[in-house]
């Protein structure tokens, strides 16, 4: 909480976030819910199309905290790897769907990797809500495109 006020230097901001610090895996569930429920309804192909479009930007989340950063080295490895997370929805979009589920749990990783970290750029305090909701969505698009 303390992260988030120091980072924005707004104490109402602290009002905004509260609730995905306190109930985070409610949140990325009640989201997953509601984002991908809509691929329920789309043919296959149309759906795998959104899930790489959604990985691709769910990847490029953190290109604008490296850039934030303000050190150069920061930037250019969160590009990176949001390089290597536009290449895993590429892949899922042209070769096989797999891709999309492997991408999202990588950036679960990702994201944890940067809890905490000082070498990685400084993103807020939102880690346990973007693992969950990068989890379940993998765990849906497997369910979805491999079981159903």
């Amino acid at each position: 909480m303390a992260q988030i006020v120091e980072k924005t230097g707004d104490p109402a901001s602290r009002h905004r976030h509260s609730d995905i610090v306190k109930f985070p895996v409610r949140i990325g569930a009640f989201l997953v819910l509601l984002s991908l429920s809509a691929h329920l309804f789309l043919d296959e192909r149309t759906s795998v199309a959104l899930a790489s479009i959604t990985l691709a930007l769910i990847g490029g989340a953190y290109i604008g905290f490296g850039a934030a950063d303000g050190h150069p080295r920061v930037f250019w490895a969160e590009l990176a790897v949001a390089l290597l997370f536009g290449l895993a929805a590429f892949l899922g979009l042209i070769w096989h769907w797999a891709f999309l589920p492997l991408g999202l749990a990588l950036h679960a990783l990702w994201d944890i990797l940067h809890h905490k970290s000082r070498r990685l750029a400084s993103v807020p305090n939102w880690i346990p809500f973007c693992v969950s909701f990068d989890l379940l969505a993998a765990a849906f698009f497997i369910l979805l495109y491999g079981v159903f």
